[in-house]
């Protein structure tokens, strides 16, 4: 097994790279030609909160990656809310209405119970426990003899784990991945998604974040792709977190959720009522409605404007991944 010890998504997206540079393999897919690991791969993420991308050659969609991991933890699958963000994504759909492998909604639906909330009951109830687990891979319905479907889970199964560490109760995290795109999806949108579910699920256990274990069956990257992206380590920038904070020490990104007694109402309020704005969770407020906002100038052809509300963003990873993104589009 390869190992990736990271402490963040840059670092690990800078390493990962580097390592199927020089370990993996090319092999041919029915969607073109990978570059491989030979053996899975471990990811472990010393601070998962450090989740955003801000390298310039892999051009990463900040507005895309924050609305779907909401979106995700509202448990939706509906195809037309999150489109608006990311306009190829409807190809995934098998039907252009909602999709089959929605992580957040296999998550608090599919099973015919919310599981998160199952898995919390368990967190805060067993000492210990083993059995807080998310499942995400339905064999009934994903294991199946033919080979048409668009749409089936990559991430499969995630475990959770509370320990106490000198005196304070921290949560960790493993997620198991079958088939792992390492641009578009272990080093992209899955480091977001997943470590938003951890720091929102170690708000409901009164725990620390923990480390986030990535486990990928098979780790790859398209070939074509990673020749877009190779800068990236011939540039050698490994850790550019240290760009946004005043000090030159790494930033620490505002809490998600700080009442958690009242954030899974507000999220679904959220969603219900863009022009809400009182708000306990003022994270809900201050950076993903700017985000959402400056969206939407974007989207409406104003780009000064677009800029004007990324640059009122509370949280200053999201504020620069968007402005900076923002800015390349201006230039093109």
């Amino acid at each position: 097994m390869h190992e990736i010890y990271a402490r963040n998504v840059s670092d690990a997206l800078f390493q990962g790279l580097q390592s199927i540079q020089n370990f993996g393999r090319k092999i041919n897919t029915r969607n073109g030609e990978v570059l491989e690991f030979p053996s899975p791969v471990m990811t472990t993420y010393t601070n998962s909160r450090e989740r955003v991308l801000f390298y310039e050659q892999r051009d990463a969609n900040p507005f895309f990656h924050l609305m779907e991991s909401f979106w995700m933890l509202a448990g939706r699958n509906d195809v037309e809310w999150i489109s608006q963000f990311n306009g190829r994504i409807n190809t995934y759909s098998d039907d252009g209405i909602r999709f089959h492998g929605a992580y957040g909604h296999r998550w608090r639906h599919w099973f015919e119970k919310d599981q998160i909330h199952q898995v919390i009951f368990r967190l805060n109830t067993y000492e210990n426990d083993r059995r807080a687990v998310l499942g995400m891979w339905d064999p009934k319905h994903d294991l199946v003899s033919t080979n048409d479907g668009k749409d089936y889970p990559c991430n499969t199964h995630i475990y959770f784990s509370k320990r106490n560490i000198v005196g304070r109760d921290t949560l960790d995290m493993t997620v198991c991945n079958r088939s792992n795109d390492m641009i578009w999806g272990a080093y992209g949108a899955n480091a977001v998604h997943m470590s938003i579910l951890l720091e929102y699920m170690a708000a409901m256990t009164n725990c620390a974040v923990g480390k986030y274990y990535q486990f990928s069956n098979n780790l790859h990257v398209y070939t074509e792709v990673f020749d877009k992206v190779k800068g990236i380590i011939q540039n050698g920038e490994r850790n550019n977190y240290l760009t946004i904070a005043d000090d030159g020490l790494s930033y620490s990104p505002p809490k998600i959720i700080t009442d958690k007694d009242t954030f899974n109402v507000e999220l679904l309020e959220w969603f219900a009522d863009e022009t809400k704005i009182d708000y306990n969770n003022l994270y809900l407020l201050t950076t993903a409605n700017m985000v959402r906002k400056s969206w939407q100038s974007w989207k409406q052809g104003n780009i000064q404007e677009a800029i004007e509300w990324a640059n009122v963003i509370e949280d200053r990873a999201w504020r620069k991944a968007c402005v900076e993104w923002l800015k390349r589009r201006r230039k093109q």
